[in-house]
């Protein structure tokens, strides 16, 4: 257990500002970035999600045990959850309709909505899939490099990658309606 997180939420439970300002500027800029990747790097859904975290956490302080995790772990864990809910909402909103009179080349706005729906089939995966395939993919680490940081073997990466993008594809074509 950190002691020194147990203070605090103490403090903060007590009315303490300056111990809640502790631990808000601990886990800002993680839980930021924790939803900005998954909220498909757009800022105006990242800052809505960040918010509503924040004002869950603030509600529900006193479900925070730090013998079962850090305050960054417990924050990130409402993230998942509120992107969930948000994620359902961004998958009943209209996608943008292209006519038939415009240009068959791909334009700003395809690019946006392929962006976005590659977003969405990320966040639909469970988060050990998502990852492996960030890790893979966005920071081009070796199979070797993701088993040292997961702590699993080469053999087990490969293994995940290749569960990894099969979810990812089924989540893509699932959202495309295809």
């Amino acid at each position: 257990m950190d002691l020194e997180e147990q203070a605090l939420r103490q403090a903060v439970l007590a009315g303490n500002e300056a111990a809640w300002r502790v631990l808000y500027e601990r886990t800002f800029n993680p839980i930021y970035a924790f939803v900005f990747h998954r909220a498909g790097r757009q800022r105006e859904r990242t800052e809505e999600i960040v918010q509503e975290v924040w004002l869950i956490a603030v509600r529900r302080l006193t479900a925070f045990d730090p013998s079962q995790g850090s305050f960054e772990s417990w924050l990130k864990g409402i993230a998942e959850n509120v992107l969930k809910n948000h994620r359902r909402r961004w998958l009943r909103e209209p996608r943008v309709e292209f006519s038939e009179t415009e240009a068959p080349g791909r334009t700003a706005n395809d690019e946006l909505a392929s962006r976005e729906l590659l977003a969405l089939a990320m966040t639909a995966l469970p988060s050990r899939y998502e990852t492996v395939l960030r890790a893979k993919y966005q920071e081009r680490l070796s199979v070797a490099e993701i088993a040292g940081r997961l702590g699993g073997t080469p053999k087990a990466i490969e293994s995940l990658l290749s569960r990894a993008r099969e979810a990812f594809r089924q989540a893509y074509e699932r959202l495309n309606g295809e």
